[in-house]
C-alpha cells in the first residue's frame, strides 16, 4: 500500500458533512504529490490540468466543480495520499505578507482561527510553497 508519512505536519479537520474545499478547487501539486498519487494507478493527464492553462503549475482537475478524486459520498478517494497542500488545508500562505493565515475560503474558518497550530504545521505551508515555486522557476509573481 502507498502511503506517507503519517508524523507528516497536517491539520485536523473533523467536520464529516464539509467538502467544501474540494469544490472548484484549485490545489496545486507538488512532484512528490505527482509522483505518489501516479504510484497509486492514476494518470496525471486525468486527474490534472495542463501546466499551460496553470502557469506552470499542475493542478488538480474538476469534474462538473468537484475535485477529481472527491466520490459521491463527499470522501476524497485517495485521502491516505492526497497532496499535501490538502493535508495542511486550511493553513494557506498570504504571499503579500508571508503570513500563514487560514483561507477565507473555508466553511469552518471561524472555528479554525481558534485553533492553535504547531511550528511543524506553519513551517510545512511555508515549505509546500517554496517547493512549488523550486518546481516551477518560470513563475512570475506579476502573472
Amino acid at each position: 500500500m502507498i502511503d506517507i508519512d503519517e508524523d507528516e505536519p497536517k491539520v485536523k479537520c473533523g467536520f464529516r458533512d464539509c467538502h467544501q474545499c474540494c469544490l472548484d478547487t484549485e490545489m496545486l501539486l507538488t512532484t512528490s504529490d505527482l509522483e505518489r498519487i501516479e504510484k497509486a494507478g492514476f494518470d496525471r493527464n486525468e486527474f490534472c490540468l495542463d501546466p499551460k492553462q496553470t502557469g506552470g503549475f499542475w493542478q488538480l482537475r474538476n469534474i462538473n466543480g468537484r475535485c477529481f478524486f472527491l466520490d459521491e459520498k463527499g470522501r476524497c478517494s485517495i485521502y491516505r495520499i492526497r497532496p499535501l497542500g490538502c493535508r495542511l488545508y486550511p493553513l494557506i500562505l498570504a504571499l503579500d505578507t508571508n503570513e500563514v493565515i487560514i483561507d477565507e475560503d473555508c466553511r469552518e474558518k471561524e472555528w479554525f482561527k481558534e485553533q492553535e497550530y504547531t511550528k511543524d504545521q506553519v513551517i510545512s505551508v511555508h515549505s509546500l510553497v517554496s517547493t512549488l515555486l523550486l518546481e516551477n522557476p518560470d513563475y512570475s509573481f506579476s502573472d
